[in-house]
């Protein structure tokens, strides 16, 4: 048996690759379909399947093109009509055989009413050795149940108790779990930074296992959630399908004449320090690790924007260009090389990002506010509360506003790196924004 999990880093999306004698199934696929070609090349498998788990809305599916690529099969739900323009619908108990493998379809709901698990027979057993769960359960969390609405929340949480205790559960402790996300997804709250785990281990140590009864469970866990505003366009797209993507990066380098005549947004990429340091206004910080996370919620898929990273890390480009692509953002223009140096060449002058540390902050005397933009799941009691509006970073762009302009405004996040891409973006609105350095981590090793 050949088995591979592809990750993408920053969804923290985890797709997989099956294979035997010769043939191969790909689940969840991811919408750059690069990766999976090279290695059905390097095994010589061919892709014959592609298992759908759920209507994603955090990224761009890759099955329409993978299709095109391979002419491989694509399998979907059949328990939640969308109006899907491709894939063969299936329904609780579908079985593919694929070598001495049989995968075996089981009706999860709870994520989404049409969502399905794939558990993994080997040959002549009854026990399966992995059990792929899209997104109903995760290691240490389960997936949020909020997406059909407020009206819908009670009996979505329900349906996914259900899915988990009489469906997934009972499948054995020795089986392996196989989520379509790790930590750091928008698909869940919780989620444990582990790379495997078994049915089992989730029983006996997920926290959102142990109520003691399904009414417990749905008046604690089913709760509305922080939904990025792409999310909407991501459905869309993950039905109607997406335009091909192709093989490889098309990203041309631009002038600064070109982004200032086209009002193109510079990205800037670049460590956060260089950025404090000087930046070209108007740009935006988003490092690399918190672009998949939170870009869709901060800009409209359609604005045009370049990437500015250091002229030594210009390898990371390819990531962040795919990055943005499985997200749905089309309108990519390039990126800026030399960016800092031919600003300055053309004598203008740069901005800088001011930021204090902990120390300073605490003996402030002048008024201020604290805009703490981590999530309600992070704080805790003996957080800084002084002059403090919480806005979570997914909300910024909505709900800014809310926050006084008459004074200084310190962005707190977990350790610093969010902070500066909402003091950023606040710093562009108007605002005089401060970076709290090292962030919450840093006030807590000083008290």
């Amino acid at each position: 048996m050949f088995f591979k999990r592809i990750e993408s880093k920053g969804l923290a999306h985890y797709s997989y690759m099956i294979g035997d004698k010769g043939k191969m199934l790909v689940i969840d696929p991811k919408r750059d379909i690069e990766i999976y070609l090279e290695v059905a090349r390097q095994e010589g498998l061919s892709i014959d399947y592609i298992l759908e788990t759920h209507r994603n809305e955090d990224y761009i599916v890759g099955s329409i093109e993978l299709r095109r690529m391979t002419g491989a099969k694509i399998y979907i739900s059949d328990h939640e009509d969308l109006g899907h323009v491709y894939g063969e619908k299936i329904r609780d108990g579908f079985e593919i055989k694929l070598g001495d493998l049989i995968f075996k379809a089981l009706h999860t709901p709870g994520h989404t009413l049409g969502h399905l698990s794939f558990a993994l027979y080997e040959k002549d057993r009854s026990t399966p050795y992995m059990v792929f769960t899209g997104d109903s359960l995760f290691m240490g969390d389960l997936a949020r149940t909020d997406f059909y609405g407020e009206e819908k929340l009670e009996e979505m949480t329900g349906l996914l108790y259900d899915s988990i205790f009489k469906k997934l559960l009972p499948l054995g402790d020795d089986v392996i779990v196989m989520p379509a996300h790790g930590a750091g997804s928008a698909c869940g709250q919780s989620m444990e930074d582990r790379p495997y785990s078994t049915l089992g281990y989730e029983k006996k140590y997920n926290q959102q296992l142990q109520d003691e009864s399904k009414e417990a469970f749905i008046s604690r866990f089913g709760t509305m959630r922080v939904r990025p505003k792409y999310f909407e366009k991501m459905k869309v797209l993950n039905v109607k399908g997406a335009e091909p993507l192709g093989l490889g990066m098309n990203l041309p380098p631009l002038s600064l004449e070109q982004i200032a005549d086209e009002d193109i947004l510079i990205l800037d990429c670049r460590p956060k320090e260089a950025y404090y340091g000087g930046h070209i206004p108007g740009s935006l910080h988003m490092g690399p690790d918190n672009l998949s996370a939170f870009l869709g919620t901060i800009l409209e898929l359609d604005t045009p924007f370049a990437f500015m990273v250091d002229e030594s890390q210009m390898d990371v480009l390819e990531d962040l260009y795919f990055q943005s692509r499985r997200i749905g953002f089309e309108n990519i223009r390039g990126f800026l090389t030399n960016g800092i140096d031919r600003w300055e060449i053309s004598e203008k002058n740069l901005d800088t990002l001011s930021t204090i540390t902990p120390e300073e902050f605490l003996i402030l005397e002048t008024d201020y506010t604290l805009l703490d933009i981590r999530k309600e799941t992070e704080k805790s009691e003996d957080d800084p509360k002084k002059n403090r509006i919480s806005i979570p970073l997914e909300y910024l762009v909505e709900k800014y506003k809310e926050i006084p302009m008459d004074k200084p405004v310190y962005v707190l996040c977990a350790s610093g790196s969010r902070s500066a891409t909402g003091a950023s973006l606040l710093k562009n609105f108007g605002y005089d924004s401060y970076v709290v350095s090292g962030g919450i981590l840093a006030f807590r090793k000083i008290r």
